[in-house]
């Protein structure tokens, strides 16, 4: 197979709607009147940003001068030659994606018309290929075809969204979310290119796996069919095909087999099976090594010349949803299992990590990745109001151990049931499932967000018992029936939340847990992150917290003069579900919002995201395997917000983070205050048991000592334990002035750091802190030493860009000094350090 990329540099042209046909825009003769340059792959908007024709649509409130854009069509042109011993050929024209109406034209003929984002476009244009060659693209948004389309909303839905969205197949979100702002994309959002073939081509190539129950050998099975392009019966020439399965660092061979068969006209299924003994198994970050074999099929000659390949770096696995009754008062478990193993599911929900979705790089999508990694996450849910995401994302989420919970993209709302709308449906989910099937990062796969839920709601609030749920047929009956024929290898599940006759249920299924931060009405039970404690969900999909981004993002997206709060571009950035939520939460656990300078409004609202996180992760992780999964919304933004994430638009970390990545630890200790005592749990995601010490007290701020004690405590293998229950009745006498604190200990390495308080962060009475620290170089590593002798609230470690701690926002107890590595590179200085911390 040969392939002849036609990604690059465009000619891009902007018509009013329906104008470039009349004006025959699609010949080769026709000259654009005002043209400039685009990039495939690319968006319209991009293309127009580079040539200064709008401005940063994410900046400000640009995005509101740009929604012209959507209105349009847009004509892209390219001319490209054909070597002349291609020209014989079976060619293929392949859009990977188009975003989202268009019409292809090759030398003025129209080839295809197709109106869906997520589904590649293969055009057959053999003989139609000539040495030199003009390809014109037609392409809208598809809100001009939606404009007029009926449709009911949500009662329960937000206002802000349009929801003559549901007619159009391309990412909801950007008809503007809670968290992002109206920007529909249009464009050739993914690659271009054109393929040659031999005769023959491999087709939809599946690579299933099967473990012996000791785990000693393993079965890989690779299976598909062969294209022969020949219309003449009498041709049933004789192939090979090869399959090698490589270790994939350093390309060792593990095995191979060869099979030879007759490639009949159109296509010959085929099965080829290897046998791997001692097989390398793939399993979730912290439970062990995340092993990727390199998967390679060749379709070869009877000479052993190669006409076609598949490659795909791929691993090892089996996973199930284990589903069994539990006690009477709890209901029914919902846990992942990864090769037999109960696995706790820790991470976030996914959206696209750009407004304008093609903006995102590999380097991006690699570092949050990575990020997500060093926070111990084990799982993304990528949520079914954005895209199936790049299979460079699939594959880094592989690589470092990251399961993937797959919603198909339906979201929060009722869709059509239109026998075209349906016939579309099941084109995208045969196409998407063969694209994604090999990934091994997926999982799970899910109908849609929300709209199980919702649609239950919606019953409640219009008093309608029977009202109609349009598009079910598609969730559980479609769905169902598609996977169980082209991939029988992972669990399906309708919707998310999903489970009984109440789809949020805690008993069963997986569970949006939204009673705080949106669904409670009254404003100070809504901001009462300790009301996380009373939920006994199966698997938490869902659930988040509000806060601003670090100042110098801040800086990046809203103008100076409007750097306040409420300011125009505040509230245009701002999350529809605030309402007033910071505010709140601020006057009911640290002040009065009024008596805030801007920097404390942000330090301290960061701060309440962070342990409102923090306080719901240990709840449930505490309960493990009751709960079995732990996933806050979200990870991080589209663009620069006031919102739900923990990592920004602009890739800086809030302090949520630290905090996430403290309760996401492989090793937990964790606190549960009670009226006169505390109790202390520690949680093992490890596969070996442990044996361990707890070092604990009671003390004052000023670092003056009541009580202290240690514990020794076995914790099994991958399990959750209470290992004490400590009495602190003495501190109800002055519960302002003290805290109880704890360490966990492997050896001398500490685990673990952990306090809780007795009253609210506004009345604790807090010593003013002195915090001493130096820069320690110790067998070619970098550590920052800190230590106080009294209590330091919420210390922040402030290092030059090219350095980074591996905590951050973290208190100090009175004289134990607290180690950080750094990382980075080159010498770090101690000039270089600086030293913040709320009690300074």
């Amino acid at each position: 197979m040969h392939r002849l990329s036609l990604d690059g540099s465009w000619i891009l042209e902007g018509l009013p709607y329906g104008e470039g046909v009349e004006k025959k825009a699609y010949r080769p003769d026709y000259t654009p009147s005002d043209p400039l340059e685009a990039l495939v792959p690319g968006e319209v908007h991009l293309d127009l940003l580079r040539a200064g024709r709008i401005p940063e649509p994410l900046f400000g409130e640009n995005a509101k001068l740009c929604q012209w854009v959507e209105e349009k069509e847009w004509w892209y042109r390219r001319k490209f030659s054909v070597p002349g011993e291609w020209l014989t050929l079976h060619a293929e024209l392949v859009f990977e994606g188009i975003d989202t109406d268009c019409d292809v034209y090759l030398n003025g003929e129209h080839l295809a018309h197709h109106e869906n984002m997520f589904v590649p476009l293969v055009i057959d244009v053999s003989g139609k290929l000539q040495s030199e060659n003009l390809l014109v693209v037609r392409v809208d948004s598809g809100v001009m075809r939606i404009q007029n389309k009926p449709f009911v909303p949500y009662p329960a839905g937000s206002p802000e969204q349009d929801y003559r969205r549901v007619w159009a197949r391309k990412a909801q979100f950007t008809f503007a979310w809670d968290w992002a702002p109206r920007l529909v994309n249009v464009g050739i959002w993914r690659s271009v290119s054109l393929r040659f073939f031999e005769g023959f081509a491999l087709r939809d190539v599946f690579v299933r796996g099967s473990i012996s129950c000791d785990r000693k050998s393993a079965t890989v099975t690779l299976s598909g069919a062969v294209e022969n392009f020949s219309k003449n019966f009498a041709c049933e020439p004789k192939l090979r095909l090869r399959a090698l399965l490589f270790e994939e660092e350093g390309r060792k061979l593990v095995v191979s087999k060869d099979e030879s068969f007759r490639a009949y006209p159109g296509l010959t299924n085929f099965t080829l099976t290897l046998e791997v003994s001692p097989p390398r198994l793939w399993w979730p970050n912290g439970f062990g090594e995340p092993h990727l074999y390199r998967v390679l099929l060749l379709l070869l000659d009877e000479e052993g010349r190669e006409l076609d390949r598949f490659e795909k770096a791929w691993g090892l696995r089996e996973v199930a949803l284990r589903q069994e009754p539990l006690s009477s008062d709890e209901g029914e478990s919902f846990i992942l299992t990864v090769n037999g193993e109960p696995i706790f599911c820790k991470g976030a929900d996914w959206v696209p990590a750009d407004s304008l979705i093609p903006r995102v790089t590999r380097e991006k999508y690699q570092r949050l990745i990575e990020e997500a990694q060093k926070a111990h996450f084990n799982m993304f849910r990528v949520w079914g109001g954005g895209i199936y995401e790049d299979p460079f994302f699939y594959e880094h989420c592989a690589r470092c151990g990251i399961m993937v919970w797959q919603d198909f993209m339906f979201a929060c709302a009722y869709y059509p049931k239109s026998p075209e709308f349906l016939q579309e449906v099941e084109r995208e989910i045969q196409a998407v499932v063969k694209q994604l099937r090999n990934e091994t990062a997926i999982v799970l796969w899910c109908g849609n967000n929300e709209l199980q839920w919702l649609h239950e709601r919606n019953k409640e609030i219009t008093g309608k018992k029977d009202l109609e749920f349009p598009d079910y047929d598609i969730y559980h009956i479609l769905m169902p029936r598609l996977l169980k024929d082209l991939d029988p290898t992972r669990p399906f599940w309708p919707s998310s939340p999903y489970g009984g006759s109440d789809p949020n249920s805690e008993n069963e299924g997986d569970r949006h847990f939204w009673d705080v931060s949106i669904l409670i009405e009254d404003l100070k039970e809504r901001v009462n992150y300790e009301n996380y404690a009373r939920d006994r969900g199966k698997f938490i999909s869902e659930f988040g917290v509000l806060a601003p981004p670090v100042l110098e993002s801040l800086r990046e997206f809203i103008p100076e003069e409007e750097l306040f709060l409420d300011s125009p571009s505040w509230q245009f950035h701002n999350n529809v579900f605030e309402r007033e939520n910071i505010r709140g939460m601020l006057r009911e656990f640290v002040k009065d919002p009024e008596r805030l300078s801007f920097p404390e409004y942000l330090r301290f609202a960061q701060l309440l995201q962070g342990e409102a996180l923090k306080f719901a992760l240990e709840h449930w992780r505490r309960r493990k395997f009751l709960t079995a999964g732990a996933l806050f919304w979200m990870y991080s933004d589209c663009w620069g917000a006031i919102g739900w994430t923990v990592i920004d638009y602009y890739l800086r970390k809030k302090p949520s983070y630290y905090f996430v990545r403290r309760a996401f630890q492989p090793v937990d200790l964790s606190l549960r205050r009670g009226e006169y005592a505390v109790e202390l749990f520690v949680v093992n995601d490890t596969p070996e048991a442990l044996v361990l010490a707890v070092e604990y007290g009671l003390s004052f701020f000023d670092g003056r000592e009541i009580t202290s004690g240690n514990l020794s405590c076995h914790i099994p293998s991958n399990s959750s334990r209470k290992v004490g229950v400590v009495p602190c009745g003495v501190a109800t006498a002055r519960p302002s002035e003290v805290f109880f604190w704890a360490r966990l200990l492997d050896g001398d390495r500490v685990l673990d750091w952990e306090r809780c308080f007795f009253v609210r962060f506004k009345d604790l009475k807090l010593e003013k802190a002195r915090v001493d620290w130096d820069v320690v170089f110790e067998k070619g590593e970098t550590f920052i030493e800190l230590v106080s002798p009294v209590f330091a609230w919420f210390v922040n470690v402030e290092l030059p860009s090219s350095f980074t701690p591996e905590d951050n926002y973290f208190d100090l107890f009175p004289g134990k000094v607290r180690r950080l590595k750094i990382t980075g590179e080159g010498e770090l200085k101690k000039q270089d350090v600086e030293i913040s911390w709320n009690n300074a």
